[in-house]
């Protein structure tokens, strides 16, 4: 699942008084992915597990789908492929 928007997860995050380690441990996941999120640059990660994902909106108590989306496969007519 692709995070939709890395400042709409920061806003979520800060709205609900949840830090790195609090939404860790709320959502079942590791503190980096929580970090790589967040980060921005060469560090940052913009996708998870669905279940992550899952666990993560439900930890923020937001509405299914609001902060992440499936990613989604395109072929070209060149036959490689890439995410959309």
């Amino acid at each position: 699942m692709r995070l939709i928007s890395k400042q709409a997860f920061r806003d979520y995050m800060k709205f609900r008084g949840e830090t790195n380690e609090s939404l860790a441990e709320k959502a079942g996941c590791s503190v980096s992915s929580i970090a790589f999120l967040r980060s921005r640059g060469r560090a940052a990660r913009d996708t998870v597990k669905p279940e992550t994902a899952r666990r993560i909106e439900e930890a923020l108590n937001a509405p299914p789908g609001s902060l992440f989306t499936a990613r989604v496969l395109v072929a070209s007519s060149s036959g490689k492929r890439s995410a959309a």
